[in-house]
């Protein structure tokens, strides 16, 4: 494997860290130190999302034009303003800023560093360019609540906060020893770039196959930052189970998700990536739900290991997806619009989620939210079956 691949890997792979160092401090810090309400936590995961969903396509022309790398320092230098805004938040509008700041980081990462994986992997790896990518994010997601939780405990949430900072500052310090590669001319001002690019979002949505990556991309969002994120650490502890435990079935499902992300490549040659992009949502939704209404410990280990492998798949075949529907020189944006669709699932589904548990109760609110979102889950199904049927006919055609 290309060093370059490795190494943009171990960057996502820390930036994941960070992200879910901050899934597990940021809804138990904002309610047990700052006194935040459920609402108000459903704002604080929704904030990077909202920079992400704004930033995150135009990102795509300016990592075109400036290259991967530059526009990766760039974010990374942002990630480390964030931790120490975090480190320095004592209100709720300071972390706020905070997750603003993290979100417009987030924005511009993604694109190039999946970019700049897929470009020096060449175009027949980038399967296994994507596989390692996002197993590395994986390691990062399984260690980040771990070692979050054990810092809170013995040294406080500060504890937890300086290890984002360290990590902000080593992912700085290896984005800038990554490689550059040659930037493709570019016609027309960055203005009008930006501008293309958001135009070409229609024919993409056009595009059934980059639709139900789409769909699938916002689905999973609800689970992974709220229904199953911030949230369903919030319901653990209501039920008797300390924050730490909680941290660690956070990293339990990442650890599940990082298995599935290393065997994607093999679950693909059984199952094409239209059906893993639509079951997915469906498989998450109903172990979730079977972990609210049994919320013991057996039931909730199963239900967290079904659902980590199963939103683990998301990431790669979703990359991929965007990577092989689109050409050479729209590569960038087009995993930019597949990818901006999580983030527009991290804004939409918090606030949300918190509104229903403010006028219910946690539980019901819970499990009134994973319902929506299983039956909102239909449409990817339908669409892939549908695309599955008419190539199944135009090959009979051929034939």
């Amino acid at each position: 494997m290309n060093r370059n691949v490795w190494m943009a890997s171990l960057i996502a792979g820390l930036f994941a860290f960070t992200l879910n160092i901050g899934m597990f401090v940021v809804p138990t810090f904002s309610t047990a130190v700052l006194g935040a309400t459920d609402s108000q936590v459903g704002i604080l995961v929704a904030a990077p999302g909202v920079l992400a969903m704004l930033l995150m396509v135009p990102s795509a022309p300016i990592s075109n034009r400036v290259g991967r790398r530059r526009v990766m320092i760039l974010s990374t230098i942002a990630g480390v303003l964030a931790a120490i805004l975090y480190l320095t938040a004592r209100t709720f509008q300071q972390l706020l800023v905070a997750q603003l700041v993290f979100g417009a980081s987030n924005a511009f990462f993604w694109p190039s560093n999946l970019a700049y994986s897929c470009e020096v992997a060449g175009p027949r790896a980038i399967s296994q360019a994507q596989a390692t990518n996002t197993a590395a994010q994986g390691v990062g997601l399984v260690l980040g609540p771990i070692v979050a939780g054990i810092l809170t405990q013995r040294s406080g949430y500060q504890g937890a906060l300086w290890a984002w900072l360290v990590c902000a500052l080593a992912n700085l310090g290896l984005a800038v020893r990554l490689t550059s590669l040659p930037t493709q001319p570019q016609s027309g001002s960055l203005g009008s770039a930006i501008i293309r690019s958001l135009q070409a979002i229609p024919s993409m949505c056009r595009n059934t196959r980059l639709l139900v990556a789409m769909l699938s991309q916002l689905l999973t969002a609800a689970f992974v930052t709220s229904i199953g994120g911030a949230f369903f650490i919030l319901f653990v502890q209501d039920v008797g189970y300390s924050a730490t435990l909680a941290s660690l079935f956070l990293s339990l499902r990442e650890l599940f998700g990082t298995i599935s992300r290393a065997l994607y490549a093999s679950i693909r040659r059984y199952v094409s990536n239209q059906l893993i992009l639509s079951l997915v949502p469906l498989i998450a939704g109903s172990a979730l739900l079977l972990g609210f209404s049994r919320p013991i410990l057996p039931v909730l280990l199963v239900i967290i290991a079904l659902e980590g492998f199963a939103l683990g798949l998301t990431a790669p075949a979703g990359n991929t997806e965007a990577s092989e529907n689109a050409s050479e020189e729209d590569l960038a944006e087009t995993i930019a619009v597949v990818v901006v669709m999580f983030q527009v699932g991290t804004v939409i589904f918090p606030p949300i989620i918190g509104q229903l548990m403010r006028m219910m109760d946690r539980t019901k609110g819970l499990m009134t939210g994973t319902l929506l979102v299983i039956l909102l889950s239909i449409c990817p199904l339908v669409l892939s079956l549908k695309t599955r049927t008419e190539s199944a006919q135009s090959q009979e055609i051929e034939v």
